[in-house]
C-alpha cells in the first residue's frame, strides 16, 4: 500500500514544478497512507486470532503498549527505509536542511505511532473497525500533520524549523504519555 501510494503520488507530480509548501504536503501524505493500514493493525490482528484474550491475562497493560508501540517504530522505520527514497526519486529530492528533515522525520514518526498504536487498540473489539479508525486518528493526527508539513515546508527553504519542532515533540511527549494512560484504563475493559 506505502509504495502504491508513492508511486501514485509521483505520477500525479510527474513533470510538475512543485513549491516547498506542496511538496512538503506530499511527502506527510505519502507517508501517511503509506504507513496508516500497517501501523493500523497491530491490535486488530490480535482480536482476529484470538491472542488478545491472553495477553490481557499474561501481561501489564503497560508492557503490551510500549510492546506494541515498539513493534510499530519499527515498522515505521523499515517502511520508511524504502518509502522516503522512492518519494525522493519519482516525486521530489529531499532538500533543504537536512538536520531538520532527519528531526521532522523522527518527531513525526513517534508521533504517528503513538497515535496509531493507541488507536488501534481502541477500535480492535468493535466491528466497524476501518470506518471507527479513521475517525479517531482523524482529530489527532490533523494537528501533527499541519505542525509536520509547516516545518517540512521551512526545512525545504533551509530555515531551521523550530517552532514546527517544539510543536511536533511536544505533541509525541503528550500523546505518548496520554496514550499509555488510555490504554491501561481500556485495555481490561
Amino acid at each position: 500500500m506505502g509504495v502504491a501510494t508513492v508511486v501514485g503520488v509521483g505520477f500525479a507530480a510527474l513533470g510538475q514544478t512543485l513549491s516547498a509548501g506542496l511538496q512538503a504536503g506530499l511527502f506527510w501524505v505519502a507517508v501517511l497512507f503509506g504507513m496508516f493500514p500497517a501501523l493500523a493493525r497491530g491490535f486488530i490482528v490480535e482480536e482476529e486470532t484470538g491472542t488478545a484474550d491472553l495477553l490481557r491475562v499474561a501481561a501489564r497493560p503497560a508492557s503490551v503498549f510500549w510492546g506494541k508501540w515498539l513493534f510499530h517504530a519499527t515498522l515505521y522505520l523499515l517502511l520508511s527505509g524504502v518509502l522516503v527514497p522512492l518519494y525522493a526519486l519519482l516525486v521530489a529530492p529531499i532538500a533543504g536542511h537536512g538536520g531538520a528533515w532527519l528531526l521532522l522525520w523522527l518527531g513525526g514518526g513517534f508521533c504517528l505511532t503513538s497515535v496509531l498504536t493507541l488507536c488501534g487498540a481502541l477500535v480492535a473489539q468493535t466491528t466497524v473497525r476501518g470506518a471507527l479508525l479513521a475517525g479517531l486518528t482523524f482529530p489527532l493526527l490533523l494537528p501533527l500533520m499541519l505542525m509536520l508539513i509547516a516545518g517540512s515546508r521551512q526545512a525545504i527553504e533551509g530555515v531551521f524549523p523550530a517552532e514546527p519542532l517544539q510543536g511536533v515533540f511536544g505533541y509525541a511527549l503528550a500523546l505518548s504519555a496520554g496514550g499509555a494512560w488510555v490504554f491501561e484504563k481500556v485495555w481490561r475493559e
